[in-house]
């Protein structure tokens, strides 16, 4: 291949033309040596009778004659034919060989550029990959991490209820749902890993979101005294002194540190939000023990001595039923309560009041209509002059003091007495039920100002006038309230 490159295109093209004139020269002496065999030999005429021609009857006939072979052109397709015809030049080939280098170069040249702009970029796009799953992972690891062990997670303590037909897909909920794991399918692998499933003891536990996997498991599943329950239930009208002495009588926490925990308002839970510490409340809480039926744990020893310390058990409970009150006073109260230009512990204590003096829900509505109506006419009776008040006063706060802290607490009472206050009073004199919650938010509209109550039959009488209403008392016995 590099001879034929150092040879000129002149030296290429005579070489091509003496080999096809050596090829036609070789066929043409074939051809004659084919003719010399086939031509039959010349006999001489002489010594033949007269009148007899030559016998060639022995002598075969030449066969046909065999046609010289064309000698080859070159194909009109070979590198020589186009060579030929072109006629280029040594010089022109040489051009052109240096113009496709450069040609190919050029080619090289940008096909690298582009594949290195496609490495580049397919570089980056797998770096952001690469990062984007990187801390993905790592978010979730930590946030596993945090929840397996505990650490580092707000407190959230919470009940679990278990039972015989709770599974593990059931309890993992209730522990997410309340705030206590963030990570219940992690829970759940954890339970199974540890061959736990089916040793979940029934009854109710107190557990937190400090607890790691390992202790919910533990709690969850080891039988201990605390772990027998009993059901307290809250009925409407009862006052904190009333369901403190029932939470101890139920062995769940001592009279004294349950009412310590009434005395106190956190900000846990959204409806403590919008109440404020009042000062001339005996009973922060009075009001929010929302009537119910719960379950608590129970302390045997609590039989024998209730002078041991049941504040933790007394916080659990408080919690238990603060959470039901949460759940039953939903945003279409709160809404109502806004367009009637009431505050939460406004609405409270009126319905407090409306649910110690009625005993249906009917009687309710027209209770809470008279107390409407006084209101709207505060020169004409600026006082609920509500019995139920002072009796309050008397039993549930005085009953708490000696003389000397009596003394010192005048303004409360009288914040709460509503023949010495005037509107509604500073706070709730016992747990309101839903009905009278209602029947504060929507009264019956009526003209009463006045009501009394059999004390025998506990029928109510309603009353317009003063007149009407001494009748109405005279008809129940209450005679000398009229002298009143």
């Amino acid at each position: 291949m590099d001879n034929d490159k150092s040879m000129g295109i002149t030296d290429i093209l005579k070489e091509v033309e003496r080999k096809a004139a050596e090829r036609s020269s070789d066929d043409l002496s074939d051809t004659k040596q084919i003719d010399n065999v086939t031509e039959p030999p010349e006999l001489p005429e002489e010594g033949l009778p007269e009148g007899e021609s030559p016998d060639n009857s022995d002598i075969e006939p030449p066969a046909e004659p065999i046609e010289p072979a064309e000698p080859d052109e070159p194909d009109d397709n070979s590198e020589e034919g186009e060579i030929a015809e072109d006629e280029v030049t040594e010089a022109e080939y040489r051009q052109y060989l240096r113009e496709k280098h450069t040609r190919n170069k050029k080619i090289k040249k940008k096909n690298a550029h582009r594949r290195t702009f496609s490495h580049i970029f397919a570089g980056v796009l797998l770096s952001v990959f690469i990062l984007s799953v990187s801390a993905f992972l790592a978010v979730y690891i930590i946030k596993t991490a945090f929840d397996f062990t505990g650490i580092g997670k707000t407190y959230c303590q919470a009940q679990v209820y278990i039972d015989d037909g709770s599974t593990t897909d059931d309890i993992a909920m209730q522990l997410a749902n309340q705030g206590v794991i963030t990570m219940p399918e992690i829970f759940k692998m954890y339970v199974s890993m540890s061959d736990a499933d089916d040793d979940f003891i029934k009854g109710t536990f107190t557990v937190d979101s400090t607890m790691s996997y390992s202790t919910l498991l533990m709690t969850l599943q080891t039988v201990t005294i605390a772990n027998q329950i009993t059901e307290v239930t809250i009925i409407e009208g009862m006052t904190a002194d009333e369901i403190a002495q029932l939470m101890e009588d139920k062995l769940v926490c001592t009279a004294k540190d349950f009412l310590a925990q009434c005395k106190v308002l956190e900000n846990t839970y959204k409806f403590q939000k919008r109440l404020e510490n009042e000062p001339l409340k005996y009973y922060q809480m009075e009001g929010y023990l929302f009537p119910n039926t719960y379950e608590f744990y129970i302390i045997p020893e609590l039989e024998d001595n209730n002078q041991i310390d049941t504040t933790e058990n007394a916080v659990n409970a408080v919690n238990t039923i603060y959470e039901s009150f949460n759940e039953n006073i939903t945003g279409r109260y709160y809404n109502r309560m806004s367009d009637m230009g009431l505050t939460l512990d406004e609405t409270i204590t009126l319905a407090s009041i409306v649910q110690r003096e009625a005993d249906s829900a009917e009687n309710m509505k027209n209770v809470a209509s008279v107390f409407y109506n006084r209101m709207a006419m505060p020169d004409a009776f600026p006082k609920f002059e509500s019995d139920v008040t002072a009796l309050y006063v008397e039993e549930h706060i005085k009953a708490h003091m000696t003389a000397t802290e009596k003394k010192a607490h005048q303004a409360m009472f009288d914040a709460y007495d509503t023949y010495e206050c005037e509107g509604i009073p500073v706070g709730p004199i016992c747990s309101p039920g839903m009905d009278a919650i209602r029947a504060v938010l929507y009264p019956n509209e009526t003209d009463y100002y006045y009501f009394c109550a059999d004390p025998e039959t506990t029928e109510m009488y309603f009353a317009s006038t003063i007149e009407e209403h001494e009748q109405n008392l005279i008809a129940c016995g209450l005679e000398d309230a009229i002298a009143e």
